[in-house]
Protein backbone atom coordinates (compact mmCIF):
# COMPACT_ATOMS: atom_id res chain seq x y z
CA UNK A 1 0.00 0.00 0.00
CA UNK A 2 1.55 3.32 -0.97
CA UNK A 3 2.42 5.68 1.88
CA UNK A 4 1.30 9.29 1.86
CA UNK A 5 4.05 11.67 2.78
CA UNK A 6 4.14 15.00 4.55
CA UNK A 7 6.76 16.99 2.74
CA UNK A 8 8.13 19.97 4.67
CA UNK A 9 10.81 22.31 3.39
CA UNK A 10 13.11 23.99 5.90
CA UNK A 11 15.38 26.80 4.85
CA UNK A 12 17.56 29.45 6.45
CA UNK A 13 16.69 33.08 6.00
CA UNK A 14 19.41 35.65 5.52
CA UNK A 15 19.37 36.43 9.24
CA UNK A 16 19.83 32.77 10.19
CA UNK A 17 16.34 32.06 11.53
CA UNK A 18 14.70 28.73 10.79
CA UNK A 19 11.57 29.31 8.76
CA UNK A 20 9.02 26.74 7.68
CA UNK A 21 7.67 26.46 4.17
CA UNK A 22 5.40 23.63 3.29
CA UNK A 23 3.92 21.43 0.59
CA UNK A 24 1.56 19.29 2.62
CA UNK A 25 0.32 15.77 2.06
CA UNK A 26 -1.41 14.18 5.03
CA UNK A 27 -1.59 10.57 6.10
CA UNK A 28 -4.07 9.47 8.79
CA UNK A 29 -1.73 6.67 9.76
CA UNK A 30 1.81 7.91 9.66
CA UNK A 31 3.96 10.84 8.66
CA UNK A 32 7.11 9.83 6.89
CA UNK A 33 9.82 11.74 5.10
CA UNK A 34 12.80 9.39 5.28
CA UNK A 35 11.66 7.18 2.42
CA UNK A 36 12.61 9.80 -0.16
CA UNK A 37 16.14 10.96 -0.98
CA UNK A 38 17.05 14.47 0.10
CA UNK A 39 19.57 16.68 -1.69
CA UNK A 40 21.10 20.03 -1.00
CA UNK A 41 20.83 22.45 -3.87
CA UNK A 42 24.02 24.01 -5.10
CA UNK A 43 24.22 27.42 -6.63
CA UNK A 44 21.17 28.91 -4.84
CA UNK A 45 23.37 30.91 -2.54
CA UNK A 46 21.08 30.69 0.53
CA UNK A 47 21.50 27.13 1.75
CA UNK A 48 18.01 25.99 0.80
CA UNK A 49 17.22 22.38 1.58
CA UNK A 50 14.80 20.75 -0.77
CA UNK A 51 13.69 17.34 -2.21
CA UNK A 52 13.75 16.24 -5.80
CA UNK A 53 10.89 14.30 -7.45
CA UNK A 54 10.04 13.18 -10.89
CA UNK A 55 7.23 15.32 -12.41
CA UNK A 56 4.90 12.29 -12.54
CA UNK A 57 5.39 11.45 -8.87
CA UNK A 58 4.93 15.11 -7.92
CA UNK A 59 1.59 15.31 -9.76
CA UNK A 60 0.45 12.04 -8.22
CA UNK A 61 1.27 13.13 -4.70
CA UNK A 62 -0.37 16.49 -5.23
CA UNK A 63 -3.61 14.89 -6.37
CA UNK A 64 -3.61 12.50 -3.43
CA UNK A 65 -3.04 15.41 -1.07
CA UNK A 66 -6.04 17.31 -2.42
CA UNK A 67 -8.28 14.25 -2.07
CA UNK A 68 -7.10 13.67 1.46
CA UNK A 69 -7.58 17.27 2.48
CA UNK A 70 -11.16 17.13 1.26
CA UNK A 71 -12.05 14.07 3.31
CA UNK A 72 -9.71 13.99 6.28
CA UNK A 73 -11.28 14.78 9.64
CA UNK A 74 -8.56 13.81 12.10
CA UNK A 75 -4.86 13.23 12.51
CA UNK A 76 -3.98 16.01 10.09
CA UNK A 77 -1.12 18.45 10.55
CA UNK A 78 -2.65 21.92 10.20
CA UNK A 79 -0.55 25.01 9.69
CA UNK A 80 -2.05 28.38 10.59
CA UNK A 81 -1.53 31.13 8.05
CA UNK A 82 1.05 33.75 9.02
CA UNK A 83 -0.45 36.70 10.93
CA UNK A 84 -1.06 39.83 8.87
CA UNK A 85 1.19 42.83 9.46
CA UNK A 86 -0.04 45.28 12.12
CA UNK A 87 -2.64 47.74 10.91
CA UNK A 88 -1.10 51.20 10.98
CA UNK A 89 -3.74 52.93 8.90
CA UNK A 90 -5.20 56.18 10.18
CA UNK A 91 -8.07 56.11 12.64
CA UNK A 92 -10.39 59.07 13.21
CA UNK A 93 -10.10 60.03 16.87
CA UNK A 94 -12.95 62.00 18.45
CA UNK A 95 -12.35 63.64 21.81
CA UNK A 96 -14.80 62.39 24.49
CA UNK A 97 -16.27 65.90 24.77
CA UNK A 98 -16.89 65.96 21.02
CA UNK A 99 -14.87 69.17 20.74
CA UNK A 100 -12.52 68.05 17.99
CA UNK A 101 -11.48 65.19 15.75
CA UNK A 102 -8.12 64.20 14.31
CA UNK A 103 -6.82 61.23 12.30
CA UNK A 104 -3.85 59.36 13.80
CA UNK A 105 -2.19 55.99 13.12
CA UNK A 106 -4.28 53.43 14.99
CA UNK A 107 -1.26 51.90 16.73
CA UNK A 108 -0.28 55.18 18.47
CA UNK A 109 -1.05 55.47 22.18
CA UNK A 110 -3.30 58.23 23.50
CA UNK A 111 -3.65 60.19 26.73
CA UNK A 112 -6.65 62.48 27.04
CA UNK A 113 -7.96 65.08 29.47
CA UNK A 114 -11.61 66.01 29.58
CA UNK A 115 -12.74 68.80 31.88
CA UNK A 116 -15.60 71.28 31.63
CA UNK A 117 -13.24 74.04 30.46
CA UNK A 118 -10.44 72.42 28.46
CA UNK A 119 -10.24 69.39 26.18
CA UNK A 120 -6.79 68.00 25.43
CA UNK A 121 -5.13 64.89 24.07
CA UNK A 122 -1.60 63.73 23.29
CA UNK A 123 -0.36 60.93 21.04
CA UNK A 124 2.78 58.80 21.20
CA UNK A 125 4.21 56.49 18.50
CA UNK A 126 4.55 52.76 19.31
CA UNK A 127 7.17 51.86 21.93
CA UNK A 128 7.81 55.52 22.75
CA UNK A 129 6.92 57.13 26.07
CA UNK A 130 7.23 60.73 24.93
CA UNK A 131 4.19 62.30 23.25
CA UNK A 132 5.07 63.72 19.86
CA UNK A 133 1.95 65.77 19.29
CA UNK A 134 -0.52 67.44 21.68
CA UNK A 135 -3.86 69.20 21.12
CA UNK A 136 -5.71 71.48 23.56
CA UNK A 137 -8.94 73.44 23.00
CA UNK A 138 -10.80 75.93 25.22
CA UNK A 139 -13.73 78.32 24.77
CA UNK A 140 -13.05 82.07 24.95
CA UNK A 141 -16.78 82.81 24.88
CA UNK A 142 -16.84 85.32 22.04
CA UNK A 143 -15.30 85.70 18.58
CA UNK A 144 -12.05 87.65 18.54
CA UNK A 145 -10.53 89.92 15.95
CA UNK A 146 -6.95 89.88 14.72
CA UNK A 147 -5.80 92.28 17.42
CA UNK A 148 -7.32 90.22 20.20
CA UNK A 149 -5.95 87.05 18.65
CA UNK A 150 -2.44 88.49 18.57
CA UNK A 151 -2.67 89.49 22.21
CA UNK A 152 -3.86 85.98 23.15
CA UNK A 153 -0.90 84.44 21.32
CA UNK A 154 1.54 86.72 23.17
CA UNK A 155 -0.08 85.94 26.51
CA UNK A 156 -0.05 82.21 25.89
CA UNK A 157 3.56 82.14 24.75
CA UNK A 158 4.88 84.35 27.55
CA UNK A 159 2.68 83.45 30.53
CA UNK A 160 0.36 80.47 30.08
CA UNK A 161 1.96 77.57 28.24
CA UNK A 162 2.70 74.62 30.59
CA UNK A 163 6.43 74.67 29.74
CA UNK A 164 6.77 78.45 30.02
CA UNK A 165 9.63 78.23 32.54
CA UNK A 166 11.87 76.26 30.18
CA UNK A 167 10.62 77.29 26.73
CA UNK A 168 12.08 79.91 24.37
CA UNK A 169 10.32 81.17 21.26
CA UNK A 170 12.62 81.59 18.27
CA UNK A 171 10.29 82.80 15.52
CA UNK A 172 6.65 83.00 14.49
CA UNK A 173 4.89 82.92 11.14
CA UNK A 174 1.33 83.53 9.97
CA UNK A 175 -0.08 80.51 8.14
CA UNK A 176 -2.39 80.53 5.15
CA UNK A 177 -5.35 79.14 7.12
CA UNK A 178 -5.35 82.00 9.63
CA UNK A 179 -3.37 80.17 12.32
CA UNK A 180 0.09 81.08 13.59
CA UNK A 181 3.14 78.83 13.91
CA UNK A 182 5.68 79.52 16.64
CA UNK A 183 9.04 77.77 16.41
CA UNK A 184 10.82 77.31 19.71
CA UNK A 185 12.85 75.03 21.96
CA UNK A 186 12.38 73.43 25.33
CA UNK A 187 15.48 73.61 27.51
CA UNK A 188 16.02 70.23 29.12
CA UNK A 189 18.26 69.23 32.04
CA UNK A 190 21.91 68.77 31.17
CA UNK A 191 21.93 71.56 28.60
CA UNK A 192 19.87 69.60 26.06
CA UNK A 193 17.16 71.21 23.94
CA UNK A 194 14.05 69.89 22.19
CA UNK A 195 12.83 71.88 19.17
CA UNK A 196 9.07 72.07 18.65
CA UNK A 197 6.46 73.94 16.68
CA UNK A 198 3.35 75.43 18.30
CA UNK A 199 0.28 76.14 16.20
CA UNK A 200 -2.44 78.44 17.60
CA UNK A 201 -5.70 78.88 15.77
CA UNK A 202 -9.18 80.31 16.32
CA UNK A 203 -12.40 78.60 15.31
CA UNK A 204 -15.45 80.65 16.24
CA UNK A 205 -15.14 81.15 20.01
CA UNK A 206 -12.71 78.23 20.41
CA UNK A 207 -8.96 78.69 20.85
CA UNK A 208 -6.82 75.69 19.86
CA UNK A 209 -3.17 74.98 20.59
CA UNK A 210 -1.13 72.24 18.90
CA UNK A 211 2.38 71.36 20.07
CA UNK A 212 4.42 69.06 17.82
CA UNK A 213 8.02 67.98 18.34
CA UNK A 214 10.51 68.53 15.51
CA UNK A 215 12.51 65.52 14.33
CA UNK A 216 15.42 65.07 11.93
CA UNK A 217 13.52 62.04 10.58
CA UNK A 218 11.74 63.22 7.41
CA UNK A 219 9.31 60.28 7.54
CA UNK A 220 8.28 61.15 11.10
CA UNK A 221 7.78 64.82 10.19
CA UNK A 222 5.61 63.88 7.21
CA UNK A 223 3.54 61.67 9.49
CA UNK A 224 3.08 64.48 12.00
CA UNK A 225 2.15 66.98 9.31
CA UNK A 226 -0.52 64.62 8.02
CA UNK A 227 -1.97 64.36 11.53
CA UNK A 228 -2.05 68.15 11.97
CA UNK A 229 -3.84 68.62 8.65
CA UNK A 230 -6.75 66.42 9.79
CA UNK A 231 -7.45 68.38 12.99
CA UNK A 232 -10.99 69.82 13.02
CA UNK A 233 -12.95 71.67 15.72
CA UNK A 234 -16.66 71.02 16.17
CA UNK A 235 -18.19 74.49 16.50
CA UNK A 236 -21.46 73.02 17.78
CA UNK A 237 -19.82 71.28 20.75
CA UNK A 238 -20.26 72.52 24.32
CA UNK A 239 -17.35 73.71 26.45
CA UNK A 240 -17.69 76.10 29.37
CA UNK A 241 -16.36 79.60 28.81
CA UNK A 242 -13.07 80.16 30.64
CA UNK A 243 -9.97 82.31 30.78
CA UNK A 244 -7.15 81.20 28.42
CA UNK A 245 -5.02 80.41 31.48
CA UNK A 246 -6.79 77.03 31.71
CA UNK A 247 -4.61 75.94 28.77
CA UNK A 248 -1.71 75.96 31.21
CA UNK A 249 -3.21 72.91 32.91
CA UNK A 250 -3.25 70.78 29.77
CA UNK A 251 -0.84 67.89 30.20
CA UNK A 252 0.46 65.21 27.81
CA UNK A 253 0.39 62.46 30.47
CA UNK A 254 -1.19 61.45 33.78
CA UNK A 255 2.07 62.18 35.60
CA UNK A 256 4.64 64.76 34.64
CA UNK A 257 8.17 65.73 35.62
CA UNK A 258 8.61 69.40 36.44
CA UNK A 259 11.44 71.79 37.34
CA UNK A 260 14.16 69.16 36.97
CA UNK A 261 17.72 70.23 37.77
CA UNK A 262 21.11 68.53 37.84
CA UNK A 263 23.95 69.63 40.08
CA UNK A 264 27.00 68.47 42.00
CA UNK A 265 28.28 69.20 45.49
CA UNK A 266 31.86 70.32 46.24
CA UNK A 267 32.46 66.70 47.26
CA UNK A 268 31.52 65.63 43.69
CA UNK A 269 28.20 64.01 44.64
CA UNK A 270 25.85 64.28 41.67
CA UNK A 271 22.10 65.00 42.13
CA UNK A 272 19.01 65.00 39.94
CA UNK A 273 16.17 66.86 41.65
CA UNK A 274 12.70 67.90 40.56
CA UNK A 275 8.98 67.51 41.09
CA UNK A 276 6.32 65.06 39.95
CA UNK A 277 2.82 66.33 39.16
CA UNK A 278 -0.28 64.12 39.20
CA UNK A 279 -2.46 65.20 36.26
CA UNK A 280 -4.75 62.22 36.65
CA UNK A 281 -7.89 61.65 38.68
CA UNK A 282 -6.71 59.09 41.26
CA UNK A 283 -4.29 59.16 44.16
CA UNK A 284 -0.81 57.68 43.62
CA UNK A 285 1.18 56.24 46.52
CA UNK A 286 4.79 55.17 47.15
CA UNK A 287 5.89 56.03 43.61
CA UNK A 288 9.25 54.49 42.61
CA UNK A 289 11.54 56.77 40.61
CA UNK A 290 14.71 55.81 38.77
CA UNK A 291 17.34 57.77 36.88
CA UNK A 292 19.71 56.17 34.37
CA UNK A 293 22.81 58.07 33.25
CA UNK A 294 23.78 57.35 29.64
CA UNK A 295 26.64 57.97 27.25
CA UNK A 296 26.36 59.74 23.91
CA UNK A 297 25.40 56.44 22.23
CA UNK A 298 22.77 55.79 24.93
CA UNK A 299 24.71 53.10 26.77
CA UNK A 300 23.66 53.01 30.47
CA UNK A 301 26.50 54.02 32.79
CA UNK A 302 24.97 54.39 36.25
CA UNK A 303 21.57 54.56 37.91
CA UNK A 304 19.93 55.67 41.13
CA UNK A 305 16.60 54.55 42.58
CA UNK A 306 14.38 56.17 45.20
CA UNK A 307 10.75 57.01 45.98
CA UNK A 308 8.91 60.26 45.34
CA UNK A 309 8.66 62.05 48.70
CA UNK A 310 5.41 61.99 50.65
CA UNK A 311 2.88 59.29 51.42
CA UNK A 312 0.74 60.03 48.40
CA UNK A 313 0.37 62.23 45.36
CA UNK A 314 -3.28 63.32 45.11
CA UNK A 315 -4.90 64.42 41.85
CA UNK A 316 -3.56 67.87 41.01
CA UNK A 317 -0.80 67.49 43.60
CA UNK A 318 2.98 67.89 43.44
CA UNK A 319 5.77 66.07 45.25
CA UNK A 320 9.57 66.40 45.04
CA UNK A 321 12.25 63.82 44.41
CA UNK A 322 16.00 63.76 44.91
CA UNK A 323 18.21 61.13 43.26
CA UNK A 324 21.77 60.90 44.53
CA UNK A 325 24.83 59.49 42.73
CA UNK A 326 27.46 59.18 45.43
CA UNK A 327 30.20 58.34 42.91
CA UNK A 328 29.58 61.60 41.07
CA UNK A 329 28.71 62.12 37.42
CA UNK A 330 30.70 59.68 35.23
CA UNK A 331 32.81 61.48 32.65
CA UNK A 332 31.11 59.76 29.71
CA UNK A 333 27.60 60.83 30.76
CA UNK A 334 25.84 63.01 28.20
CA UNK A 335 22.15 62.39 29.00
CA UNK A 336 19.84 60.57 31.36
CA UNK A 337 16.39 59.01 31.52
CA UNK A 338 13.86 59.33 34.34
CA UNK A 339 11.36 56.57 35.05
CA UNK A 340 8.32 56.52 37.33
CA UNK A 341 6.96 53.21 38.58
CA UNK A 342 8.10 49.70 37.72
CA UNK A 343 6.58 46.30 36.97
CA UNK A 344 6.23 45.45 40.67
CA UNK A 345 4.76 48.77 41.81
CA UNK A 346 1.18 48.76 43.01
CA UNK A 347 -0.34 52.10 43.94
CA UNK A 348 -3.05 52.24 46.60
CA UNK A 349 -5.64 54.73 45.33
CA UNK A 350 -7.93 54.08 48.32
CA UNK A 351 -5.25 54.49 50.98
CA UNK A 352 -6.34 56.91 53.71
CA UNK A 353 -3.85 59.80 53.77
CA UNK A 354 -4.51 63.01 55.69
CA UNK A 355 -3.42 66.34 54.22
CA UNK A 356 -4.17 70.04 54.43
CA UNK A 357 -7.84 69.45 55.20
CA UNK A 358 -6.93 67.68 58.45
CA UNK A 359 -3.57 69.31 59.27
CA UNK A 360 -2.26 72.85 59.61
CA UNK A 361 1.32 73.97 60.02
CA UNK A 362 3.61 76.94 60.44
CA UNK A 363 7.24 77.11 59.40
CA UNK A 364 10.27 79.40 59.08
CA UNK A 365 13.70 79.02 57.53
CA UNK A 366 17.22 79.89 58.64
CA UNK A 367 20.79 79.04 57.70
CA UNK A 368 23.57 77.37 59.65
CA UNK A 369 27.15 78.62 59.64
CA UNK A 370 28.13 75.96 57.08
CA UNK A 371 25.42 77.13 54.65
CA UNK A 372 22.93 74.38 55.45
CA UNK A 373 19.28 75.42 55.30
CA UNK A 374 17.08 74.68 58.30
CA UNK A 375 13.27 74.69 58.30
CA UNK A 376 11.62 74.68 61.73
CA UNK A 377 7.90 74.51 62.32
CA UNK A 378 4.88 73.10 64.09
CA UNK A 379 2.14 70.84 62.75
CA UNK A 380 -1.34 70.62 64.33
CA UNK A 381 -4.17 68.12 63.97
CA UNK A 382 -7.28 70.15 63.08
CA UNK A 383 -9.47 67.12 62.38
CA UNK A 384 -11.80 65.23 64.71
CA UNK A 385 -9.77 62.02 64.38
CA UNK A 386 -6.39 60.89 65.70
CA UNK A 387 -3.60 60.79 63.12
CA UNK A 388 -0.38 58.80 62.94
CA UNK A 389 3.15 59.29 61.66
CA UNK A 390 3.13 62.83 60.25
CA UNK A 391 5.58 63.26 57.36
CA UNK A 392 6.89 66.76 56.62
CA UNK A 393 8.29 67.37 53.11
CA UNK A 394 10.06 70.47 51.83
CA UNK A 395 10.89 71.51 48.25
CA UNK A 396 13.45 74.26 47.66
CA UNK A 397 13.54 76.32 44.45
CA UNK A 398 16.01 78.73 42.87
CA UNK A 399 14.98 82.01 41.24
CA UNK A 400 14.28 80.22 37.93
CA UNK A 401 11.80 77.86 39.61
CA UNK A 402 14.01 74.78 39.42
CA UNK A 403 14.13 72.34 42.32
CA UNK A 404 17.59 72.59 43.84
CA UNK A 405 16.97 70.46 46.95
CA UNK A 406 14.29 68.46 48.72
CA UNK A 407 14.00 66.60 51.99
CA UNK A 408 11.58 65.19 54.54
CA UNK A 409 11.33 64.10 58.14
CA UNK A 410 9.03 61.50 59.70
CA UNK A 411 7.59 62.36 63.12
CA UNK A 412 6.88 59.59 65.59
CA UNK A 413 4.12 61.45 67.39
CA UNK A 414 0.51 60.34 67.19
CA UNK A 415 -1.65 63.44 67.24
CA UNK A 416 -5.10 63.51 68.79
CA UNK A 417 -7.51 66.26 67.76
CA UNK A 418 -6.02 69.71 68.51
CA UNK A 419 -2.60 68.22 69.40
CA UNK A 420 0.53 69.69 67.83
CA UNK A 421 4.20 68.79 67.53
CA UNK A 422 7.39 70.49 66.37
CA UNK A 423 9.52 69.50 63.38
CA UNK A 424 12.89 70.40 61.92
CA UNK A 425 14.27 69.64 58.45
CA UNK A 426 17.98 70.09 57.79
CA UNK A 427 18.99 70.53 54.13
CA UNK A 428 22.81 70.34 53.99
CA UNK A 429 23.25 70.35 50.21
CA UNK A 430 21.64 72.52 47.53
CA UNK A 431 22.20 73.02 43.83
CA UNK A 432 22.16 76.79 43.88
CA UNK A 433 20.97 79.84 45.76
CA UNK A 434 17.54 79.21 47.35
CA UNK A 435 14.87 81.74 46.42
CA UNK A 436 11.82 80.14 48.03
CA UNK A 437 10.54 76.88 49.44
CA UNK A 438 7.28 75.08 50.21
CA UNK A 439 6.34 72.68 52.99
CA UNK A 440 3.73 69.96 52.78
CA UNK A 441 2.57 67.66 55.58
CA UNK A 442 0.73 64.35 55.33
CA UNK A 443 -0.21 61.74 57.91
CA UNK A 444 -1.79 58.31 58.15
CA UNK A 445 -5.06 57.21 59.63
Amino acid sequence: MPKLITLIHYYLTRNGENVLRRLMMFSPLKIESSSLPCYYGAGLGMGYKYMLFSPLLYRLLSCLALLLLAGCTGGAVVFAPPPPPPDISALLYTHPAGIFTVSVPRNWSVYEQNTTVVASVSFSPPAEDQPWIEFAVMNIGQPFNSGTFGSLIDRYQQQIRPDVTYYTEISRQAMGDGSWRMSGVRHLPGGLTQPLNTFIQQSGTFLSVIDVLVSADAKRMTELQQIINTFSVNLAAQLDVADPKVLGYASPSAVEFLHVATWSTPQNVFFITGEVANRGTTQLTDIPIRAVLKSADNVPIAEAVDTVMGYSLPPGGFAPFSLRFGQGQPSLTTNFDLYLGNKDWKSQPDRAVYGQDELSWEDKSSFEADGSMVIDGTVRNISQNPILSPRVVTTIFDSAGNVIAAGFVDLTAALNPSDSTAFRILVPEMGGQPANYIVNVQALK
